[in-house]
């Protein structure tokens, strides 16, 4: 298959990533997310299983009493899954990207 056969696949695939790009992550609805999802940053930055556990656990918490939305759980989840593979610097990264791409709180942020 040449570039040019390959382009209109290649075109699509960039439109999705701009336009799922451009949502942001799922937000943290709760200042409670916010302090575990700092948590998280930590463990994941100190490759810390432990307290990866731990954040997992809380936040796994946090999302069955309604303080974090099941989507946002979700992405948190996938990161968590990168870092407990050995991916700790991409999970790190993602994390990061995640936490930047918060919309501004009106409880503290």
């Amino acid at each position: 298959m040449t570039f040019f056969q390959s382009l209109p696949s290649i075109l699509l695939s960039s439109l999705l990533l701009s336009v799922v790009g451009c949502a942001g992550p799922p937000e943290l609805e709760s200042d409670e997310a916010i302090l575990t999802t700092d948590a998280l940053y930590t463990a994941i930055t100190s490759r810390r299983t432990e307290l990866l556990d731990d954040s997992e656990e809380r936040l796994k918490k946090l999302r069955d009493d309604g303080q974090l939305s099941g989507k946002a759980f979700e992405a948190l989840a996938d990161i968590i899954q990168q870092a407990r593979s050995g991916d700790w610097q991409d999970a790190a990264e993602d994390l990061d990207s995640f936490i930047r791409h918060q919309p501004p709180h009106a409880h503290g942020g």
